[in-house]
């Protein structure tokens, strides 16, 4: 039971985020708000790709985890050098179905 509490209000909480940045225009927020959300999508993305690298050094294969680590570096390289959040993804969207397409 405390289980679906934590779901009930966890939904809650999500739902009013929702609300909230619907009804409020995105030139009303705070400036520590605004500067906040610039860094969310990395941050999600991160954690992401925090808990996919875990799972592979723990449970998979030498070879899967060498190769996720590499595909990590290269999207942290291209992060750095362009500082764009789409070369990034892009980056890592390739080295995934290249992981994909020729390890598994």
């Amino acid at each position: 039971m405390p289980e679906l509490w934590a779901m009930v209000l966890l939904g809650l909480a999500c739902w009013v985020f929702r609300i909230t940045f619907v009804l409020l225009p995105a030139d009303q927020l705070p400036a520590l708000l605004s500067r906040g959300l610039e860094y969310l999508a990395p941050a999600v993305l991160a954690g992401i790709a925090a808990v996919e690298l875990t799972a592979v050094a723990t449970g998979g294969s030498t070879g899967a985890a060498l190769a996720s680590l590499i595909a990590m570096a290269a999207v942290a390289l291209v992060a750095f050098w362009t500082r764009s959040l789409t070369a990034a993804v892009g980056c890592g969207l390739a080295a995934i179905l290249l992981i994909d397409l020729v390890l598994c």
